[in-house]
Formats: structure tokens, C-alpha cells, sequence
């Protein structure tokens, strides 16, 4: 077994760390240079999404394609099969949150696929893991999605919001996840 070394113990200089230093690089630095800004809610938003290691940086290009689902008509989540791919790639986006990204854009055809939801259509644990490919992935949301149609024709429920309905439901009834 190894013995660890504290900072006060290393004998070299601990500033050549800090060239090391790559978290977060665009949002380090803009939150770096906040000392005359005044604090809003959206500035707290990114000091915690940087925390927690979950600020997403998306092109313009991809924010234009998220724009575009909004023309999308309800039953044609397949045609966004590139964009989620495109998501997908995006350092701190798994399928939740570009399903979260794509539902807030066009509930009526994008609904947000996590755990609860899932366990709650179908029984079982949402068969994914961040390793998973993204086909695999991609192809989970889309027949997820097409649960979700034949669901809210059968039950007489509002696609736009069946995932909170969803939600809710698994966590009052199967309880907590493992």
C-alpha cells in the first residue's frame, strides 16, 4: 500500500498543478472574471452547474438544430435521430438530458426518458449506462417515445406532459430506485 502525500509534505512546487488545471475551461474562466458582476439566478445556475460538473457548452450550429425541432410534428421524435446522436457527444449530455433539452423545445413530441419514467412504462430498469453506444441509446428513447403514444391514446393522457405524470406515479407507487 501506497502512502499518501499531503500537500505540505511534496517537495516540489505545487504551482505547476495549476497548468494542469482543465476543468471546465470556458466556464472556469468566465466565472473567474464575476468580481464586478452582479449576482443573479442565472449566474448561480452556472457556479452550480460547474460544481457539480454538469454545464453543457453547445455550438451554435447544434443550437440551431435544437431550434428546428420545434417544426417537428407529434409522432416524428425519428426525425431528430441525428441531433440526439449530436447531443449524445456532448461532454456532461446523456440520453436524460438531451431528452430534457428536446422535451423543453417540443413537448409534443420529445418527452424526457429517466428512470422513473421508464420503470414506471415498463416494469423493469432503464437498460442503458453512460457507456452504452448511442444507438443503442438513441433507439431505447424512440421506442420509449412510441410507448408513450400508444400510452397516452389508451389512458386518455396529454403527451406534453406524460413524463411528469410518469414520474410521479412510479415514485408514489414503486417508491425509491435502486
Amino acid at each position: 500500500m501506497t502512502k499518501t502525500i499531503t500537500s505540505a509534505e511534496f517537495g516540489c512546487d505545487l504551482n505547476e498543478f495549476l497548468q494542469k488545471y482543465k476543468y471546465q475551461p470556458t466556464l472556469t474562466a468566465k466565472l473567474d472574471n464575476v468580481e464586478m458582476t452582479r449576482f443573479t439566478q442565472t449566474l448561480v445556475n452556472e457556479i452550480v452547474l460547474w460544481k457539480i460538473d454538469r454545464f453543457v457548452q453547445l455550438t451554435d450550429e447544434l443550437l440551431a438544430e435544437i431550434e428546428n425541432v420545434k417544426t417537428l410534428s407529434h409522432g416524428k421524435h425519428r426525425d431528430a435521430e441525428f441531433l440526439i446522436h449530436s447531443l449524445l457527444k456532448i461532454r456532461g449530455v446523456d440520453l436524460a438530458m438531451a431528452s430534457t433539452i428536446l422535451r423543453f423545445r417540443n413537448p409534443t413530441v420529445f418527452q424526457i426518458i429517466d428512470r422513473h419514467a421508464y420503470r414506471a412504462v415498463y416494469g423493469s430498469k432503464l437498460p442503458l449506462y453512460s457507456t452504452s453506444p448511442p444507438m443503442k441509446k438513441i433507439g431505447v428513447y424512440f421506442d420509449y417515445l412510441d410507448e408513450l403514444i400508444r400510452l397516452c391514446a389508451t389512458r386518455n393522457l396529454e403527451f406534453g406532459t406524460v413524463d411528469r405524470i410518469l414520474y410521479q406515479f412510479d415514485k408514489d407507487t414503486n417508491g425509491k430506485l435502486d
